[in-house]
This record gives C-alpha cells, structure tokens and sequence, in this order.
C-alpha cells in the first residue's frame, strides 16, 4: 500500500498532456476560459502520474459523483483527490482505499481571522484553539488544521463542516472521523505551500512527487526525512479509538 503526492505550476512548466483523452478534451472545450486551464492542467498531471505508477497511456475516463467529487469510472483503479491554490494544483492518489487532498498557499493565511474558519464553516475547538496559540506561527498552525479539516470533507465525500463528522487533537496527533475507524493524515508547512493528504485505511507509504514538462517527474522529500529535520513542520494523524474519542474534546 502507497500513497503519492504529486504538485505543478499553472502555466509554461505544465503543458498540455498528449495523455489526456478526447472525454477529458471535450469536456474542457464546455467549460469557461478561466475553468477550462485549470481543469487540462489537473487532468494533464494526473494523467502523467496514472502513466508513471501503472503505465496507462491515455488518462482513464473520469465521473464526478453525486458529491462533486471526480473519480475514475472504472472502480477497480485507484481513487484520487485535486487540489488548487493559487498557481499550483496537486493530485494525490492511493492503491487502496479512498483518500482527500488539500492545499494552501502560506501568503495566503495572512487573511484567516480567529477563531472562525471560514474555509470549513467549522468554529475552532477548544483543544484545536490551545494548539493554535501555543505555537510559534498560529497562523500557519491554523491553516494545517484548515487543509487537514478540508482533506478529511473530501475523503468522506461530506459538502460541509458540522463540527459533529470530526474531531482533532493536533496535540497528540490523534483524529477521528464518522463512519471511517480507520484514517491517517500527514500535514505539512512548507516555505510556500502548506498541504495535506488524508487516507483510509492508512497512508503507510507516502511519495511526495513535482511534475514539469520538459524536465518530467522530480522526487520530493519523503516523510522520514522531513520528519528528521531540525526544522520540520509535518504533522502526522491517526485514528482515536472510537470509546476515546467519544469522552475527549
């Protein structure tokens, strides 16, 4: 079991795909100016890493359901999750299970307010609140929680943030989310970017990747080695046991 992560810049560094299939060109042809870039990017990147992990030359034909979440048609091929901020645009993709990825950029968390998270209509935790303010950019930490909140929607397909479908404790790197006993999250905050990739079952192996056209796939630090740096910021989260989780916020 794996996950990988893979990220590209909007513009001459992520070229159209030859991958991509003439669904995926047709669609694109219906779509706005402003939407349609975008959409051909994300297709073209996740077609060229489907091309790198399983070898499929021309990008599977991709739904969207009845959450608006795109998946690939045939249900035997792995599932996946966009992400966009800014210029840059992510996929991350899982052999087993389901997975949910999102992504910020660090300029961008100048403009959160606290204690609203506007990004997930969630109002902070108590335990999430205290977390936040004893770190030394509560800024930054917030938005980890933000990117892991909206990673977690997407995994279990929900439209909004209740404040009853999950629960964190950043403190402990423990989560829980209803109706999945088992998920992991890694969470990091980079000099630029600030993301997260949610998996269930597990993520067990992360693979953290950068697409360009002309120069092709770049491998990423992995997880044991930001881990080990002095100056790390990943977080990783797993799974509250269920009797825990009901006693704790």
């Amino acid at each position: 079991m794996a996950t990988h992560f893979a990220r590209g810049t909007l513009g001459p560094e992520l070229s159209l795909s030859p991958r991509l299939s003439a669904d995926a060109l047709k669609t694109a042809q219906h779509l706005p100016e402003h939407r349609r870039s975008r959409f051909l990017a994300s297709r073209s990147l996740l077609a060229e890493l489907v091309f790198m992990l399983y070898g499929i030359p021309v990008l599977p034909d991709v739904v969207v359901n009845e959450q608006g979440r795109p998946r690939f048609a045939d249900a035997g091929l792995a599932d996946f999750s966009l992400a966009y901020t800014g210029n840059m645009l992510g996929v991350a993709i899982t052999t087993e299970g389901c997975c949910g990825l999102d992504m910020e950029l660090q300029p961008a968390t100048r403009t959160f307010t606290h204690p609203l998270a506007p990004q997930t209509g969630h109002t902070l935790s108590k335990n999430e609140t205290i977390w936040i303010d004893n770190q030394h950019d509560p800024m930054e930490a917030r938005t980890q929680l933000v990117t892991l909140r909206r990673s977690l929607l997407k995994l279990t397909g929900q439209q909004n943030d209740d404040g009853q479908q999950f629960q964190l404790l950043p403190g402990s790197g423990r989560l829980r989310v209803a109706q999945f006993p088992l998920v992991e999250a890694a969470c990091d905050a980079e000099d630029v970017l600030i993301w997260t990739v949610a998996v269930s079952p597990a993520i067990e192996k992360l693979y953290l990747w950068e697409y360009d056209s002309a120069q092709g796939w770049h491998s990423l630090p992995d997880m044991r080695k930001r881990s080990t740096s002095p100056d790390t910021r990943l977080m990783r989260f797993t799974s509250l046991p269920s009797e825990k989780a009901m006693i704790i916020n």
